[in-house]
Formats: C-alpha cells, structure tokens, sequence
C-alpha cells in the first residue's frame, strides 16, 4: 500500500495546486486537523491552496504527508459559498468525493464532510468566528458534530488564536471539550512560524503541540 501512495504523491502534488490562486507549504513538527484532538503527533508536509477567496465561490484544498515515506495521510478539496459576504460573513462548504484520512497502520478511512462558517471582525485587530462541521464515514461507522468559536487578535507581527471547541462522536465514547491556542508569527511576507497548542477539558484527557514554518506563494 505505502508503494501505492508514493506511486500517488507526484499527481497529489500536480493537481492539488493546479487550480490554486494562493497556497502555502508547511513543515511541522506534528499534522493539523480542525479538529484539535484528531491533530497527529508525528512530522508532516501541510500543503494548502485556495482559489480567490474574495469571490462569493472557492475551491479549498488541504493535503497531508508524513514526512516518514512520504506517505499522504489526510486529503480534503472543499468548495465553499458565501450566502452573506458583508462584514458579518456565513458561509457553506461540502468536501468533494475523495476525501480521506490514512491512520498509522494505513487503514483507509473516507469521509463525507459539509461546514458552517461565519465571522465578524470586531475591528481591524479583532475578529470572532464560528465553525461547524459535520462528518460521515463512507467506508467506516463515523458520525462527528463540531462545534467551534475562534477569538482572533492581531498584533504587529503576531496573529493570536483562541479556539473553544465541542465535539460528539462516536469514535469516542464520551463528547469531548477543550480550548486551543494557536500563535503565528511573521518571519517575513512569504514565511512564519506556527505554534499551536491544544488541551482537552472535557472527555478523554489529550494534548498534544506542535510546530511548524510555513512557506506562502
């Protein structure tokens, strides 16, 4: 199966960004994962793309790799919408078909997945934000509801976010609640280092950090 993936990640790495107007590489410590408790342990390539994200429609990409083989682990493409796109924003998403998660003994998980996102800047400094995702296994029994508000402040160089954050699933055999922390600072206009910092409250006792220098083109 690893051979596969490796066989995958030329045309991963072509297509992913075919479509994109703004991207960005990362190397971290650990992956990411909307969901802070899901947010792997080991070193991972992060690679994001977006169309223009000033336009009513985009198109969304994010793809993981362990930098262990070079094997993908996480692939998502996610169209979104703006139904309100004045200063209070609200938006909708669906992942496309295809998206998937790889664990560490390489079982292959799909997944369906639809959003609910909206934001409010407070002023030029400040913004509070909401998400909602909620996800359904195709190949595996999986049933997630997340619920997430983010509380974002913007210093000269550094851009701080809080996330409060509740999750029902039944991966888990009791919902989970926690607080994240995420620091990025500006090293230059094409590159900053991430800090992010997640500890469950609620549920099964998890933390977990990482940290990561990101590339933007």
């Amino acid at each position: 199966m690893k051979r596969g993936f490796n066989c995958l990640l030329l045309f991963y790495l072509i297509s992913s960004y075919s479509f994109s107007q703004t991207g960005s590489i990362e190397i971290n410590s650990g992956g990411f994962s909307f969901i802070p408790i899901f947010t792997s342990d080991k070193p991972h390539l992060i690679f994001r793309g977006s169309t223009n994200d000033n336009n009513r429609f985009s198109l969304n990409l994010l793809s993981l790799i362990m930098l262990d083989g070079l094997t993908p682990s996480n692939y998502m493409l996610t169209a979104r919408y703006k139904i309100f796109d004045k200063k209070f924003k609200f938006i909708l998403g669906a992942e496309f078909p295809g998206g998937y998660r790889v664990l560490e003994n390489e079982e292959y998980r799909s997944r369906n997945v639809y959003e609910i996102r909206s934001s409010y800047p407070i002023n030029s400094r400040i913004k509070l934000s909401f998400l909602y995702m909620h996800g359904v296994g195709r190949n595996f029994d999986m049933t997630n509801n997340f619920y997430s508000f983010y509380f974002q402040k913007i210093f000269k160089k550094i851009i701080s976010t809080t996330q409060f954050y509740q999750l029902y699933t039944n991966l888990l055999d009791e919902p989970s609640t926690g607080i994240a922390q995420k620091f990025s600072l500006e090293l230059s206009k094409k590159m900053k280092l991430n800090l992010f910092v997640n500890k469950s409250i609620i549920g099964k006792d998890i933390f977990n950090r990482t940290l990561g220098i990101e590339f933007s083109f």
